[in-house]
């Protein structure tokens, strides 16, 4: 269902009369996804609550501007909003979090056990001099030396003990640190592609839901390039799998580096990465791709162990434009088309969004 540019001010409105307390934030979300037709799943109402309970600046600002583009809440939007406030939250990254704070209280305890350590060792060492001035009088009473020797012994026993929980929750504390560099290292592992070393589909797709959200907040451009490597299965069939996963690394290097900055380089799959370029606008993307291929088409690929050229290694690319309040998979399926047009047209070219045949049933389906 489709809402007109002033129904933002009117939700904000009635957010305001119902944020009384957690009972009415539910209500008004129930009453947001009724009005917009969202199937009251979970995701959908961790997304509406928080929305109406205004707990995350961001998602409100997303949002804000779906409602005053008069944007429908596609079953697609809904998983995007979701994934990319809540959903990026996996298990590493909740008990990497979960380990800081466990050592933030640790580090607190252990202050707090120095501090007390330091005042103990004080007063035992007053109670030492108590009882050495009680020793050199000989008018003191045998109980008098005596509860002072006691006290004296006690807390000398609580300076030990306490020594000892000290060192064994600086122990714990630093297990807990190595605990969060263990998950942070799966973490990483989890989102790199082996092979070449940049990120993996799961990567692209934090990545680009990430760039989009902040596009649509920020008002900038943003852009996909997709490219597939020319007759890769020739490359394997001819030298083998092992030359061609030195192929995908060349290419790789050779990518990311001419790339630099300018945009985020990911292995899509296969023989296809993908590059997120933010801040630019699709001529700018395809004159990016255009350097992309002809740095590719520079380099000559070698087999080290008998010396054999195995050739010039192209590409095709495709680009396409953010459009705001689009799903990401249009997106991504222009790009895809427009690439697939780069191989159907020759291979080894640049083709954008705006070469694609707009007649309807004019599909492409080249492979390789």
């Amino acid at each position: 269902m489709d809402a007109d540019p002033k129904v933002a001010i009117e939700l904000r409105w009635g957010i305001e009369m119902h944020a009384d307390n957690a009972g009415q934030y539910g209500q008004t979300a129930m009453d947001l996804m009724a009005r917009f037709e969202i199937p009251p799943t979970p995701h959908n109402y961790l997304v509406w609550y928080s929305y109406a309970a205004k707990e995350n600046a961001a998602l409100l600002r997303t949002i804000d501007i779906l409602i005053a583009d008069g944007r429908t809440f596609t079953d697609a939007w809904c998983d995007d909003l979701y994934f990319q406030f809540f959903g990026q939250a996996d298990d590493a990254a909740i008990l990497s979090a979960l380990a800081e704070n466990m050592e933030e209280s640790l580090a607190g305890t252990i202050a707090q056990i120095l501090e007390a350590s330091a005042d103990t060792s004080q007063f035992g060492s007053a109670l030492s001099d108590v009882k050495g001035k009680l020793n050199a009088l000989t008018d003191a009473k045998d109980e008098t030396k005596a509860l002072v020797a006691a006290l004296l012994t006690a807390t000398q026993r609580m300076e030990r003990r306490t020594l000892k929980l000290e060192q064994q929750l600086n122990q714990s504390s630093s297990q807990i640190q190595d605990l969060r560099n263990d998950l942070e290292s799966v973490r990483t592992e989890a989102l790199t592609d082996p092979l070449t070393g940049i990120g993996n589909r799961k990567a692209f797709d934090n990545y680009l839901r990430e760039k989009a959200m902040h596009a649509m907040e920020e008002g900038s451009d943003l852009c996909l390039i997709l490219c597939d490597i020319d007759h890769f299965k020739k490359v394997n069939d001819q030298w083998g799998h092992q030359i061609g996963d030195k192929v995908l690394e060349l290419v790789s290097q050779c990518l990311t580096e001419t790339a630099g900055s300018q945009a985020i380089c990911c292995r899509y799959g296969g023989e296809e990465f993908a590059f997120i370029v933010p801040a630019q606008q699709l001529q700018q993307a395809c004159d990016l791709a255009d350097i992309l291929r002809l740095a590719l088409c520079e380099k000559c690929v070698m087999n080290r162990a008998s010396g054999a050229s195995v050739g010039t290694v192209t590409m095709s690319f495709g680009v396409a434009q953010f459009a705001f309040g689009e799903p990401l998979p249009s997106l991504i399926e222009r790009a895809d088309t427009a690439l697939y047009a780069a191989k159907h047209n020759g291979r080894n070219q640049v083709m954008s969004e705006a070469d694609i045949p707009k007649e309807p049933g004019d599909q492409i389906a080249v492979a390789g």
